[in-house]
Order: structure tokens, then C-alpha cells, then sequence
């Protein structure tokens, strides 16, 4: 290699000495002097080549680099729209999942029989991820190409899943999509121009714990909810959804008016509905899409539709063993009966009576007669009333509604007419705390429910209940506060044993109407007449294959005509659970929730 001196003074070429000048030793001289007016020389090779071939190496590397991140970010692109499309399939996927079991299939496949939208394109799964650009021909090799999956399971790990006896062997569904992209400079390194991208989703019935609303079943019904003429339905406290309708009728599922159409003089405040009193949601599956005149949501209740349904809270309830019947004389303590019967009689504040006159008490047990309660005061032991005999009254009508009406009499088990006032008795009975009547029958055309006339509750004379007696012993009262004082009808549901609360603190089940009753002259009709107080759930829906099938399209025949009554207020502290129901009179019926009551209701969720 060559190398070049390069010497000089300011302002003149340097100095390039002869190749044959003596080299002097610097060990015997010592470092050479610079002279004044010089400049040091220096000596260089030829490095620019290799500088060169340093940059070009690097820009490779960088420019590699890039291309390679550029493949990445397009991976990374297509991974994250393929989740997306996964996740959207899922969702669609449970719903439908949800009505099926609700008992009207939908989305085009049966649940437990995989399948891949190559083959089920119409499948409500396979639609969605074809909407975010998934259409699922199938993997083609060396060609861009996606399929989307899907497959049923029977458990996750960590999630608590919809019982088998409601969503079969697979409550969860998965659906994988797998994106076969194209790759540039990263198909150098793997010797593939082709890279799969795969995303999963999983999604199902779970079984979260929550609040009960207001539930109203049919799926398909029209007028399943109605508010007639002049009525006033109020919910207080709850859920944040606080009336859900499962009807998806597009005509009219949810109506304020008892004509043909949705709209009318009837009111539905549930302006201090959910957990905040704010207001709740209003959720209809059909129509009115639009809320009604008569509306009100508050500050954050709003009128949702379509919404999604909401399964039978109750579905795996099973109905009480056939008891034994009832003592004689029912109370613990037969001294305080002044006969040995069933009612039996005992005198005013005995046992809670509150009536100057007296009263008649009765205990839990079988009845095969009507319990009928006209012009006396009837108080009711805790345990569990199982009643199959009937009485003869007026019957209830389900108003505009696709149920059918009755052609007759209506049948009850439980019967409260003029002059009649039911109230809970402070005897220990079961232990319990309150009361559930099963109300039931002999067969088709046997069945009887409950009916409280527009003239019970009000006898005079009789002392008013206590509010602070209706929350469970311990449990938590009532928010915003019941007035002091109630009158007219009152019952109270169990707060322990097999229809109270797991926690004791909560009022339970109040009516359970057998499932099998689908007779139009067999369903419940109260009204408010001096004034009513249900503490409880109160539960009305025809399906007798509940517990271990879903619900024929033929069943949901239930329906409950809760009335209100001018100058009085009906109370319900508790949930309502029905088919079908009507809400009327000119009165207002109250629903106040109780937002601590748990109960178990399956619902779609995305999970992983």
C-alpha cells in the first residue's frame, strides 16, 4: 500500500522529500524538531474503499431490516383483524347459542356438532366473520387464502359454565380463523412466500350471579308486556336493566296500551329504577323500537331495542315434594287454637293476628282444597303451602296478547274475595320465616293460581303491618323505605330453606305456579283493592320439561293480570317472573327491587 507525507508551511505546497533521503534513527536523535513557520506532516492509506464497502453493508442490513419489520407490521395487522373477526363470530355464535336453548333455534347450526364455514357458510358465525372480511373458502397452498372454524366445548378452565340441564354437554363455542398471508423478505429466512396467522375466540352461557329484573319469557309474543289503560308501572331500585322482554314480535312485543297497537295512556317510570336509583333500562327483543310516550328512564335508563333476552332465572327450580297435610291445629302451641282444626281460631294478637275480631290461621302442608278467605282475617304460618284443589271465580284475562283467554270460571288455590285480608303469622312453623305457595292441581283442566279481588284487603278495624317486618331477620331493609305502616293484603316469602335466600337475608320465592299449567282458566289475577304488599318473588311460566329440556315453542302459556287500585298502592318487593303480563287498572303498581337478591341467570359472554 502506498502512503504519502503531506508536510508544509502556511500558504505553500507541501514538502515531499526525496524517496532516497537517509532515514535518521529516532532512538539517536530524539523526536524530530518542527521547524517555525512549518506545518506537522502526516501520513494516510486508502481507506475510502473499505468505508465504502462498510456502508453498503450496513444499508443491506438496514434496508433488511425494513423489509423484515414490514412483513411484521403486516402480520401483525392481519392478526389483530382475524381476532376481531373471531370475536365477532363468537358473539353472534352465543346468542344465537342463547336463544336456542331458550327454545327457538336460530343461527343455522346445532350446538355440539362442529363445522367449518368452508362447508356452513349460512351459519350465523361464519356470516359475521365474512362481514370484518373473513369469507372462509378454505387454506389454498401458496396462495392467499383464510378459513374460519368452529368447534364446541365443554368446560374452560375458571369459568363456571350454564348447567348441562340448560345448555346440553357444550355451553361454550370457539371459533378459530386462520389467515394465510403473503411475506416478502421474512419468506428468505423461513423459504416460504407464505405465513399463517391464526387468532382464536372463546364465548358461551355462563352463570354469573346478579340481580333478577322484571321477566317476561314468551319469545315470540305479542303485547307479552302491557301496560293498560291508565295504569302506572314504577320499578325502584334493581339492576340496571330493570324490565327485560323476551319477545322478539316485531309487531308489538311491549305495549302501553291494551289496542292493537304499542303506544297509549299507560306509564312505565322506572325513573328511579337500578343500583343508583337513576334510573334503569327498558330491554324488548321486538318492537317498539322506539320508546313509548309513556317512558320514562330517568337520568340513565334508557330504552333498548333490540335487546338481548335473558334466560329463566328460576329454570332449575325444582317444584317441593308433596307434603303431608297440615296439623290440627297448625301452630306449635294447639292452647293458643281455640279449636282443633286446620284453619283453626285464635284471638286478636295471637301469633301476630290483627284483627279485633280474631282470625284464622293456617299452617303449611297439602291442601286439596282451596284456601278461600272472604269477610275474615287469614294469617298464614311459615313453611310451604302445596294446594291442588280449586275454588271457582272470576277469571283473568291476559289481555291483547297472543295467550289465549279463558272461556269461563277462573280457577284458584288461593283466594282472597270481599272483605278478605291475608297476613304473614309470627309463629315459628317451619322456621323459614315466610311463606311459598306451589300452586297446582290435579291435571289439564284441574289447575288452579292465586286471585286477590279488587274488594279484598279492605277491612276496617284492622291493624296496619309494620314495614320494618319486611325485610328477612338481619337482612338488609328496604331502599328507599316502604311507608311505616302498610295495609290491606300482605304475604312474605321464605328468607331460609330450599325457596329462601343462601345468604338468610332475602326474601325468596313467594308463588311458584306449576309448570305444567297451561289452562287460560287457571292463571293468577291480583289486584290491589285496600292495598297489597307481595314480598317475594312471584313466579308464573309454563314449561314442564324446565328442569331438564328447553321450552317447546307450545308452552309459555302463563300469564299473571297484576292490577292497581285508585286511592291504594300495590307493593311488590321482590321480582316477577311470567309468560305473559298484564298490568292495568288506574292505579299504580310498584315494583321495588330488591337490588341485594341474587340469583343465578345464564347469559352470553365472550371469554378468551
Amino acid at each position: 500500500m502506498r502512503y504519502h507525507n503531506h508536510c508544509g508551511r502556511p500558504g505553500t505546497a507541501p514538502d515531499v522529500p526525496a524517496l532516497s533521503a537517509p532515514l535518521l534513527s529516532t532512538a539517536s536523535q530524539g523526536p524530530p524538531k518542527q521547524r517555525t513557520g512549518e506545518v506537522a506532516c502526516w501520513s494516510y492509506g486508502d481507506n475510502g474503499q473499505v468505508t465504502a464497502l462498510i456502508a453498503f453493508a450496513v444499508s443491506a442490513v438496514l434496508i433488511g431490516l425494513l423489509a423484515f419489520a414490514a412483513d411484521m407490521s403486516n402480520l401483525w395487522f392481519h392478526r389483530q383483524t382475524a381476532q376481531d373477526a373471531a370475536d365477532a363470530a363468537c358473539g353472534a355464535g352465543a346468542m344465537d347459542m342463547l336463544y336456542t336453548v331458550q327454545g327457538t333455534p336460530m343461527g343455522g347450526f346445532t350446538m355440539g356438532s362442529n363445522f367449518d364455514c368452508a362447508s356452513l357458510p349460512t351459519a350465523a358465525p361464519c356470516k359475521y366473520a365474512a362481514l370484518n372480511g373473513y369469507r372462509s373458502p378454505g387454506l389454498t397452498a401458496g396462495q392467499a387464502s383464510n378459513d374460519v372454524s368452529i368447534s364446541f366445548l365443554s368446560s374452560i378452565a375458571g369459568v363456571q359454565g350454564a348447567p348441562r340441564a340448560i345448555a346440553g354437554d357444550f355451553p361454550f363455542m370457539q371459533v378459530d380463523v386462520a389467515d394465510r398471508v403473503p411475506v416478502f423478505f421474512a419468506g428468505l429466512v423461513t423459504g416460504s412466500r407464505y405465513q399463517d396467522v391464526h387468532a382464536v375466540a372463546r364465548c358461551g352461557l355462563v352463570l354469573p350471579p346478579g340481580p333478577g329484573p322484571i321477566m317476561v319469557l314468551n319469545p315470540t309474543c305479542g303485547h307479552a308486556l302491557e301496560v293498560s289503560g291508565s295504569a302506572t308501572v314504577a320499578v325502584v331500585g334493581g339492576p340496571v336493566r330493570g324490565i327485560v322482554v323476551n319477545s322478539n314480535n316485531s309487531g308489538c312485543a311491549a305495549a302501553t296500551t291494551g289496542g292493537a297497537g304499542c303506544t297509549g295512556g299507560g306509564t312505565i317510570d322506572l325513573s328511579k329504577g337500578g343500583p343508583n336509583f337513576t334510573g334503569s333500562d327498558f330491554a324488548v327483543a321486538g318492537a317498539p323500537t322506539i320508546a313509548p310516550s309513556g317512558f320514562n328512564g330517568g337520568t340513565t335508563g334508557q330504552w333498548v331495542s333490540p335487546g338481548s333476552p335473558m334466560l329463566d332465572p328460576f329454570k332449575l327450580a325444582a317444584p317441593p315434594a308433596v307434603p303431608l297435610p297440615p296439623s290440627q291445629p297448625p301452630d306449635p302451641y294447639p292452647s293458643q287454637c281455640q279449636n282443633q282444626a286446620n284453619p283453626c281460631n285464635v284471638a286478636y294478637g295471637t301469633n301476630g293476628c290483627p284483627d279485633p275480631l280474631g282470625c284464622v290461621e293456617y299452617g303449611p302442608g297439602l291442601y286439596t282444597s282451596a284456601i278461600s278467605v272472604k269477610n275474615q282475617t287469614a294469617i298464614f304460618d311459615p313453611g310451604v303451602y302445596y294446594i291442588t284443589g280449586t275454588t271457582s271465580g272470576n277469571a283473568s284475562a291476559p289481555g291483547t296478547g297472543c295467550v289465549p283467554g279463558p272461556s269461563g270460571s277462573g280457577r284458584y288455590g288461593l283466594y282472597a274475595s270481599s272483605g278478605g285480608t291475608l297476613r304473614p303469622s309470627t309463629a315459628v312453623g317451619d322456621g323459614s320465616h315466610g311463606t311459598m305457595f306451589y300452586l297446582s292441581g290435579n291435571g289439564p283442566g284441574t289447575y288452579g293460581s292465586v286471585f286477590f279481588g279488587s274488594n279484598s284487603g279492605k277491612s276496617t278495624g284492622i291493624d296496619p303491618f309494620p314495614s320494618s317486618q319486611v325485610p328477612c331477620p338481619g337482612g338488609p331493609a328496604p331502599n328507599p323505605p316502604l311507608p311505616p305502616t302498610l295495609v290491606g293484603n300482605i304475604l312474605l316469602a321464605p328468607c331460609t330453606g330450599p325457596y329462601g335466600d343462601p345468604s338468610g337475608q332475602n326474601r325468596g320465592m313467594l308463588m311458584f305456579q306449576d309448570r305444567n299449567n297451561a289452562d287460560p282458566n287457571g292463571q293468577p289475577s291480583m289486584q290491589g283493592g285496600g292495598g297489597l304488599l307481595l314480598g317475594g318473588n312471584l313466579y308464573f311460566h309454563n314449561c314442564p320439561n324446565s328442569t331438564t329440556a328447553p321450552c317447546a315453542n307450545t308452552d309459555y302459556n302463563a300469564f299473571l293480570n297484576l292490577q292497581g287500585t285508585s286511592g291504594s298502592t300495590t307493593y311488590v318487593y321482590g321480582d316477577i317472573i311470567s309468560d305473559e303480563l298484564v298490568l292495568g287498572g288506574n292505579g299504580q303498581v310498584t315494583m321495588q327491587l330488591d337490588p341485594k337478591a341474587m340469583f343465578y341467570i345464564p347469559k352470553v359472554s365472550l371469554l378468551q
